[in-house]
């Protein structure tokens, strides 16, 4: 399965990534609450690489720290919403909320 590197840019950007165009590649730092989490991604800056392949989605898979192939499907097409995501990462102890902010 392939997905569309472009639709791929704007999904991670709507769902509170912030892409980084100072490395060679694209990279992609998510944000909770307007603060950096520490996760991040990076995606090829090649006009040649229309679609992201099985290889490159498995390693956005482990650095999205998604579980499946499924999910980071889901969430680079947009089926996942930013706070499923969200809860997704609360759930595996990657996201801490404070509740004294």
């Amino acid at each position: 399965m392939k997905v569309d590197r472009k639709l791929a840019e704007k999904s991670l950007q709507a769902k509170g990534f912030v892409k980084d165009k100072s490395h060679d590649h694209p990279c992609f730092f998510h944000c909770y609450e307007g603060k950096e989490t520490g996760i991040k991604t990076w995606m090829s800056h090649s006009k040649k690489y229309k679609d992201i392949g099985p290889d490159n989605l498995e390693s956005m898979r482990r650095q999205l720290k998604l579980e499946t192939r499924r999910e980071t499907i889901a969430l680079l097409e947009c089926p996942m919403s930013q706070s499923e995501y969200n809860e997704h990462l609360i759930q595996k102890g990657l996201l801490v909320i404070d509740e004294n902010d």
